[in-house]
């Protein structure tokens, strides 16, 4: 009987130890099993796009998100023409262009004034000053540009006040200036920064003639920047002055620059693009020791009385996306025809890619940027 109830207890020992490791295994498996789904779930998360429901893919987008801040795509515009009570949906059609850009310029042409003595004469009928108002501003501003260029001839139409005040009011509106004499604007954005040049011709701004002076603040930028842009103010004016030519051109008797030379040296001095406007129409895009030179982006809208006939009407924005060393990853050109009234709109025609197209080829040759049906630079 005693060995019976030791035999009976031994088989129960058997049976429960049994049962332990059969758990034991069951259990592991399901924890291998999680463990499967687990990381299948990560791969998951982080190779999906991100779902209001899905929390930890919002995280990692936006940790994915951070390092695309790695490269920064700049937008570009030509001559910016201020006035007074201008309409209230000037930029409007353009407008999803000009805020899909993380950094938008373009070249202000003219001042924001209250003092009422220009340049021009009452009597003159062949004087442009352009004067706007805060209002102007505050429309750039809802448009997303973020930078408004003032070296150029019109930034002294009201003379020394004149300049005081629309320096005054770009800061006022929540822009930043370029083109101040002997200053390098500096722009954080999303951990980049940005150092923006602007040159003209022109006394009051930093000019180009004073090469060792340029090539000292482009070198200066150099340093403390990123990507470091140029924007310059200079050429000919008008329908004829399409092309870029070679040493100085003049323009009512005034140097307005040897461009093709002023462009080479700013990038042999570390600039990363070189942006131009002045002739009021579009010119060609050189490539240059990989870098992009766009001679002139032409008009791009106007609140005063501006001629937009002809080729004056056809205008662009040229994007240009960068590494964080300031170097070239892709651009494309969006092309724009102003309206009557001084107004931007996208142009399905894409007249202004052809135009540059042309341009490119016929003034820098096998240097010249080629773009394709869509705008985009072939590099």
């Amino acid at each position: 009987m005693h060995q019976k109830r030791t035999s009976h207890f031994i088989w129960i020992v058997i049976a429960f130890s049994l049962g332990i490791s059969i758990s034991y295994v069951a259990l592991r498996g399901v924890n291998l099993a999680y463990g499967l789904i687990s990381d299948n779930k990560r791969i998951t998360l982080e190779s999906t796009q991100p779902t209001k429901t899905q929390e930890p893919n919002r995280i990692l987008t936006q940790i994915k998100a951070n390092k695309d801040k790695e490269t920064l795509s700049i937008g570009f515009v030509g001559d910016i023409m201020p006035g007074l009570d201008a309409f209230d949906n000037i930029f409007e059609y353009v407008k999803p262009y000009t805020e899909a850009q993380d950094l938008m310029m373009g070249n202000f042409e003219g001042v924001t004034t209250d003092h009422v003595y220009s340049k021009c004469r009452i009597e003159s009928s062949n004087c442009f000053a352009f004067n706007g108002d805060m209002k102007f501003l505050n429309l750039l501003k809802h448009a997303s540009f973020d930078v408004l260029n003032i070296a150029n001839n019109h930034f002294n139409d009201f003379g020394k006040v004149g300049q005081e005040d629309t320096l005054n009011k770009i800061a006022q509106s929540g822009l930043t200036s370029s083109g101040i004499k002997n200053v390098v604007t500096y722009i954080e954005k999303e951990g980049i920064t940005i150092g923006v040049l602007g040159v003209s011709n022109y006394s009051w701004t930093n000019n180009m003639e004073s090469t060792k002076t340029i090539a000292s603040l482009i070198s200066e930028a150099d340093q403390n920047a990123d990507i470091v842009v140029i924007m310059f103010h200079g050429g000919g004016e008008g329908e004829k002055y399409a092309h870029t030519p070679r040493g100085i051109e003049w323009y009512l008797n005034e140097n307005r620059g040897d461009l093709r030379t002023f462009a080479h040296n700013a990038i042999d001095s570390g600039a990363d693009i070189v942006v131009g406007s002045g002739p009021h129409v579009l010119r060609g895009i050189e490539r240059y020791k990989e870098k992009i030179i766009a001679y002139s982006l032409g008009n791009f809208a106007s609140a005063n009385s501006v001629s937009t006939l002809s080729t004056l009407k056809i205008s662009a924005l040229l994007e240009v996306n960068f590494r964080k060393d300031g170097s070239f990853i892709s651009g494309k050109v969006y092309p724009f025809e102003i309206d009557a009234y001084g107004i931007p709109h996208p142009d399905p025609k894409g007249i202004a890619i052809y135009n540059i197209n042309q341009l490119s080829t016929e003034d820098f040759g096998i240097f010249g940027v080629t773009l394709n049906e869509y705008g985009e630079i072939i590099f």
